[in-house]
């Protein structure tokens, strides 16, 4: 027995040293210096991306995400991109209600366009679209636990402590916390609260969780997006934007799924999860294409990438 036990912890012993080194490399490998993409690369991302919306017209105005919409509209800001500029456009004229107040969510696209609230709809959101209904209304609004209020996200360590707020809860807590300030600045709302303060902490905490994070997914390209339209080129490794660039689809769109982008496509997590949903659809979900909620911020990180200046 007692050789028995002593060969278990062994291998346990062992099993947990390859499991560390793994971890090891892959973090390694995750922030490793590579060259810059080059413009070539940036502008052929972005090209396939706006390909991958026209394409897709049809299926994604209907997409009613205006977070969504948003980052399309300032993908065509930067890059003037008439197409992109007369996708959003259209976007607006399918969810057009007249001459009367529009709903706050529409202020993501139109900053100054007269809404009217609706508190019905506020109890049933999560905390972080009441902050985003907060940053659109400049009115405050009581959280789910009764205790607190959406001000709570206006301070720095709303998503802290880490390991547990993000790594285990929530991966995407402070990019939306960041990108509700983004909207409080963006729509006019001044409610006590130093931006500039929060905003760095919250690029810190984005860049520290980037470099833990191997796998792309959707909170993957989040980061990224976050600290290229926030924080500029030099907060985006060489190898983070590579890494999107790889994870982008054949057909132009990226999917949110989990993905090792080096790794042949017959072995993505995101790919084997999809044939597993055939055999426990309950239990997995199937992503067989590319879709709209991961593409828009591809298509903006692309966007930021090829007018950004290039890094010598």
């Amino acid at each position: 027995m007692k050789k028995l036990t002593g060969g278990v912890a062994k291998t346990m012993l062992a099993l947990i040293a390859v499991l560390t080194s793994l971890g090891a490399w892959a973090v390694w490998h995750g922030n490793r210096d590579v060259a810059p993409a080059s413009m070539m690369d940036r502008q052929q991302s972005f090209q396939r991306a706006v390909s991958w919306m026209r394409a897709n017209e049809a299926q994604i105005i209907k997409e009613d995400n205006v977070a969504l919409w948003w980052f399309v509209q300032a993908a065509a800001e930067r890059t003037g991109d008439e197409f992109l500029r007369g996708l959003v456009s259209r976007y607006l004229a399918t969810v057009s209600t007249g001459e009367g107040p529009a709903d706050p969510w529409r202020r993501m696209l139109l900053p100054k366009t007269e809404v009217v609230l609706d508190m019905a709809a506020v109890r049933s959101m999560e905390p972080y679209q009441k902050f985003f209904y907060h940053a659109l209304t400049c009115q405050t609004f009581s959280l789910d636990e009764g205790l607190d209020d959406t001000n709570s996200f206006l301070e720095k360590d709303q998503c802290h402590p880490q390991p547990t707020r993000v790594w285990l809860a929530d991966p995407v807590c402070t990019t939306h916390q960041l990108v509700g300030v983004m909207l409080l600045q963006r729509v006019g709302c001044n409610p006590e609260g130093h931006f500039p303060e929060l905003e760095a902490n919250l690029l810190k905490d984005i860049h520290r969780q980037m470099q833990l994070d191997v796998v792309v997914k959707d909170a993957y390209l989040q980061r990224v997006l976050m600290l290229s339209w926030r924080g500029g080129p030099d907060q985006v490794k060489p190898v983070w934007l590579r890494r999107v660039f790889l994870a982008q689809q054949a057909d132009g769109g990226w999917v949110g799924g989990r993905q090792f982008p080096e790794l042949p496509h017959w072995i993505q997590p995101w790919v084997i999860r999809s044939k597993l949903a055939a055999w426990w659809p309950t239990r997995f979900f199937a992503r067989n294409t590319s879709d709209f909620h991961a593409s828009a911020q591809g298509l903006l990180i692309a966007a930021l990438a090829m007018t950004a200046p290039s890094e010598k």
